[in-house]
């Protein structure tokens, strides 16, 4: 009974998925950009249900926007991502055509970026506050290069670390001028000694020898990090230049403390709640549990006839996710099962304020309607 309760309440969840005519994954915006001198395009891809809530949100500068089936991949994956082990995310795919041109371009011998310290002002005077002002943003920004942008991306965290919070990077060419970044990142991370930010390097075991040759001393001078700088350089094998899983794996080393792992669903609900507080204090921003992790725990824990623990993780969920009336309706089913019918009966007519034709409380409370007439 309580599966199929499960099966009906998502097939509701996610049947509007399946409604349109037509699949988007973002939409383009343009504005002019004074420092550059011209016309800048960017494509945003919104996180799920942005449009009816009111919260704040990190956001992923992605730069080479204009690839399209890169574009596509990254949102794919936060969406994918955001379901049960990262907070939601806003992606800003900058548009590498135009005046903003002039970013792409590959170090010269000196390792400095052509146009890279105007780019770099484009992005801190223009282009944040752009999005800050148009989106709800919560001021947690990431950096995200792939290839020789991948190079403007670490000249950046090399040049102003404070800008974002967070750095991504995907096959950079360090081969095109070695000893500038080897240099460079050795002499910041001994004068950055308070530092505190998340830096991810990905490559693949099949990419360009610009990439492979210089990689492993790279990761010997991150070795001399300070604690507060949390990096990591990973191989993926199989794959060659810019691997695919980029974000993918950067997102879930930096949100690893999101995931509600198998041992951290044995916690209590004030233990969650005090991980999850402490998470919040780390990033900057309130980050709660996923609702559909904390539904599946309920289910289980109700397949376990364990009703005290599954009430008691719905409430928590109710708490945190109050506008669904799928979540209420449930708790009411649980009540119910524990023979609380007063509160089974509140939360049946709650979930049909929040939708006035959701037959399944219809029926509910025509049932126990039924049942104390008896």
């Amino acid at each position: 009974m309580k599966k199929l309760i499960l099966m009906l309440i998502l097939w509701l969840m996610y049947a509007n998925l399946f409604s349109q005519d037509n699949v988007t994954f973002g939409k383009y915006r343009k504005f002019t950009s004074p420092v550059l001198g011209g016309e800048i395009t960017y494509i945003e891809h919104l996180p799920n249900g942005y449009e009816k809530s009111d919260k704040c949100y990190p956001v992923v500068f992605m730069m080479n926007g204009q690839n399209i089936s890169q574009f596509a991949n990254d949102a794919a994956t936060l969406d994918n991502l955001s379901g049960d082990r990262i907070p939601d995310m806003i992606l800003i795919g900058i548009s590498n055509t135009g005046v903003a041109s002039n970013f792409w371009s590959s170090p010269n011998e000196s390792g400095l970026v052509p146009a890279g310290n105007k780019f770099h002002t484009f992005l801190k005077e223009e282009l944040i506050p752009e999005i800050s002002r148009n989106y709800r943003s919560n001021g947690y920004n990431i950096l995200y290069g792939q290839s020789n942008t991948g190079l403007f991306v670490m000249y950046n965290f090399l040049s102003d670390p404070d800008l974002f919070k967070a750095y991504v990077v995907a096959s950079p060419m360090f081969g095109w001028c070695p000893e500038f970044f080897l240099n460079k990142t050795a002499a910041f991370l001994k004068d950055h000694p308070q530092i505190s930010k998340k830096l991810y390097i990905s490559y693949g075991d099949l990419d360009y020898v610009q990439v492979l040759k210089p990689i492993e001393d790279f990761k010997e001078v991150l070795k001399q990090s300070p604690p507060g700088l949390e990096w990591k350089v990973e191989l993926i094998e199989n794959t060659s230049h810019v691997p695919s899983s980029t974000l993918n794996n950067a997102m879930l080393f930096f949100f690893s403390g999101c995931t509600m792992t198998a041992e951290r669903k044995k916690l209590s609900v004030p233990e969650i709640k005090a991980h999850f507080n402490a998470l919040s204090r780390e990033y900057g921003f309130k980050v709660n549990p996923k609702a559909g992790v904390l539904f599946d725990m309920a289910i289980d824990l109700g397949e376990e006839q364990k009703n005290d623990q599954a009430i008691e993780i719905v409430k928590y969920l109710v708490s945190l996710y109050p506008g669904s009336e799928h979540y209420i309706y449930y708790l009411g089913k649980l009540q119910q099962i524990h023979g609380d019918l007063e509160s089974a009966m509140g939360c049946y007519n709650k979930a049909l304020k929040i939708n006035p034709k959701y037959e399944r409380a219809k029926l509910a409370l025509k049932n126990l309607n039924k049942s104390e007439g008896n």
